[in-house]
């Protein structure tokens, strides 16, 4: 059993959305004020789009809200050892510098719905919503920036999602490239902290 599917309805997070549905919260401050005041600019500008599940019971009442945007994976830029296995599980015929995905951006749930595994179902919905095959593009990875906490990245993982990189030192390489050998040397030797780890989940996997 889904409680999404058995008692929710899907819907756009528009203006309309906010202004006839009750306040909305998740209990996490920077997260309910991208809701609050963010994501409509968001979707303006072509950055993300924002989406909802709403009571059937009650249309005013938002259980969980979730932002995805294109996103993709730069394969020429990871370790070798990563990248060869990239490669071995792509397409071999003409090789990319990246290989498309979407990027989850945020989810908030409800405070008055936690706990019940709401989380899990919105990246299962997503997962399925972008392998379809009415899909209008192509979609290879579902990837999340998670909050380098172990409680976030454990959910995640429990969710089928894995680390791009092995080591905080590989990804702080990738995402922040170093302008001379010298720095790369000595961000490799230094002990990197991120706030935030790169994992995907390969909708090929999809049983």
């Amino acid at each position: 059993m889904s409680f999404l599917s058995d008692n929710c309805f899907f819907s756009p997070f528009t203006e309309d959305t906010i202004k006839t549905c009750a306040s909305f919260s998740c209990g996490d401050d920077d997260m309910d004020d991208f809701f609050r005041n963010d994501a409509l600019s968001y979707a303006t500008f072509m950055m993300g789009r924002s989406y909802c599940f709403r009571l059937n019971d009650a249309p005013q009442k938002i259980v969980c809200v979730f932002t995805v945007s294109n996103d993709s994976i730069r394969i020429y830029d990871l370790p070798r050892s990563r990248r060869d296995f990239m490669m071995r599980i792509t397409h071999h015929q003409k090789r990319l510098n990246r290989y498309p995905g979407i990027l989850v951006g945020r989810i908030g749930v409800n405070v008055e719905f936690a706990r019940k595994g709401i989380g899990s179902e919105v990246l299962d919905f997503v997962k399925e919503w972008f392998a379809d095959e009415s899909n209008k593009s192509g979609c290879r990875f579902v990837i999340v920036d998670a909050v380098n906490s172990p409680n976030v990245l454990s959910f995640y993982q429990k969710n089928g999602f894995t680390f791009l990189f092995t080591t905080e030192e590989q990804e702080d390489l990738y995402t922040n490239p170093p302008k001379t050998e010298e720095e790369r040397k000595q961000r490799l030797q230094s002990q990197v902290r991120l706030n935030t780890r790169i994992m995907y989940f390969d909708l090929l996997n999809l049983e």
